[in-house]
């Protein structure tokens, strides 16, 4: 079963995009971890096939974990979460291993839409190619 880790800061909306992602789950599971520093412990541990993240978290946020994802797992597509109108940020995330912005509070369905689809270029090999 494909796994996906959510990242963010905030613990109930963690919560709430656990729940809300529950019909999904004969698709795949869901995994999260609080805060920026929590991900790397899940990624020692689990095998992660997408990355959801907050752009903007304390400490190691997704400025910190983009580069580092990109770098040491080019393979996994991240979905990374932002604050309405900061597309600043977006110019300063680069592009990397990026599948998509999503602005928060993000759609559900249109997570997991970006979610399958993230799955399904690496099914298919194609986010791979296009990334590298």
């Amino acid at each position: 079963m494909d796994k996906v880790l959510i990242v963010d800061d905030n613990l109930e909306y963690l919560n709430i995009l656990k729940e809300g992602l529950k019909r999904y789950e004969s698709q795949f599971e869901v995994v999260t971890a609080l805060k920026g520093k929590g991900v790397l412990e899940v990624l020692k541990r689990v095998p992660i096939s997408v990355l959801v993240m907050d752009l903007a978290m304390p400490k190691v946020g997704g400025l910190e974990l983009l580069p580092y994802m990109t770098k040491n797992h080019p393979q996994i597509p991240c979905i990374v979460m932002i604050e309405p109108k900061s597309s600043e940020t977006k110019k300063k995330g680069g592009r990397g291993n990026i599948l998509l912005y999503l602005e928060k509070p993000a759609d559900l369905n249109e997570l997991a839409g970006a979610i399958i689809e993230g799955l399904d270029l690496l099914d298919e090999g194609v986010f791979w190619q296009e990334h590298r």
